[in-house]
């Protein structure tokens, strides 16, 4: 039987399906290796799924990114087929194993050829040398693939494996009253873009008459965020960071989710807020824009104006029809982005590559 080895960064709980699914379909013969339980940007708390997996010593203060202990643990493994998520340090060496060892490698990002258009040269060139002793690339967008297609890697060697939640969790939600004209989920930092969030806020309720908010998360922006909901007398709520098994509670009651953003390789977030039957307004910069996100058909990817977006909302909420049908749509799309489909690219990668 073929072994395997997945590493990746820390544990993300929107995977842990996934790895049990992948683990089933080899007998055990999968293990992920993970550099790191936890980053000090992330507050998951991970229910760990049935497969086996490892973490890193670490070694230093930078051992997500920087940690040649990969070495000693792909030795003992043993694997047949590496699977590297990234290319910082502690992925190169897991590179060169693979090259030394005469090993298979197989390349996973979450990047698309929007997120990465500002990398350095020297970041291309690493990526160029790397893609030339990779056998096949996974990826969880039409993004990703863009990507690859830059590198000139050809869509036979680029397998899908769809970024997913759990769809019936939220589904069950779906009698909670909707309170809650507009919905915010992520860290409150400046790529996020909450304060634009805020804005937009500000405008419906000056032009519609009321506009009432559900803010998830935290971060340095937290503070001014809510001083300003305060100033603009908008009706918000902030319960903070919410764990996983809570979310479709909260995003039950909410009409329509906004997803602003700088840069999102993805935004699971919109996941979801689709799988609670929430339709789904963001901007070109997330990588769900024209992939789980279809403009006019679940949602709307529109332009960063503050303006326009309201513009947008209101027409939404003036049409009871045109909400139903988006919020269907919603529901209906996010089927498709499974456990099931996210295991089955990484299966077939590395089914292709031996």
């Amino acid at each position: 039987m073929t072994k395997v080895a997945l590493l990746t960064n820390i544990p993300a709980p929107y995977r842990e399906k996934m790895h049990e699914l992948v683990s089933e379909y080899f007998k055990g013969f999968y293990t992920v290796v993970y550099c790191a339980e936890r980053e000090s940007n992330r507050k998951w708390k991970v229910q760990y799924g049935n497969y086996d997996k490892q973490v890193l010593s670490e070694i230093n203060n930078n051992a997500v990114h920087n940690n040649p202990e990969i070495i000693k643990s792909l030795n003992k493994l043993n694997p047949d087929v590496v699977i590297i998520m990234g290319f910082y340090p502690t992925m190169l060496y897991a590179y060169l194993w693979t090259v030394f060892k005469s090993k298979k490698l197989i390349v996973f990002t979450d990047g698309t050829l929007k997120s990465e258009s500002s990398l350095s040269i020297i970041h291309k060139i690493v990526r160029k040398i790397v893609f030339k002793k990779t056998s096949a690339f996974i990826g969880p967008s039409n993004g990703s693939a863009e990507l690859y297609a830059s590198y000139g890697i050809g869509k036979n060697k680029f397998f899908r494996t769809y970024l997913a939640v759990n769809n019936q969790l939220f589904l069950n939600d779906l009698s909670v009253e909707r309170k809650f004209d507009l919905m915010f989920s992520g860290q409150f930092i400046e790529r996020k873009m909450p304060l634009f969030f805020v804005e937009i806020a500000r405008i419906i309720k000056e032009q519609y008459g009321k506009c009432s908010v559900l803010v998830l998360g935290n971060g340095i922006l937290e503070e001014e965020m809510i001083e300003l909901l305060k100033k603009y007398n908008i009706d918000y709520t902030c319960p903070g960071f919410i764990c996983q098994e809570e979310l479709p509670g909260y995003y039950a009651q909410a009409k329509l989710f906004l997803f602003p953003t700088r840069n999102d390789p993805w935004g699971v977030v919109a996941n979801e807020a689709m799988a609670s039957g929430m339709p789904v307004i963001t901007c070109d910069n997330a990588g769900v824009a024209g992939d789980l996100v279809i403009d006019g058909y679940n949602g709307y990817v529109l332009p960063l104006f503050e303006k326009v977006w309201a513009e947008k909302i209101i027409s939404i909420f003036n049409s009871s029809d045109e909400y139903k049908r988006l919020s269907e749509n919603s529901l209906k799309h996010v089927q498709t982005y499974s456990f099931e489909n996210a295991a089955k690219g990484i299966i077939e990668a590395v089914n292709i590559v031996v």
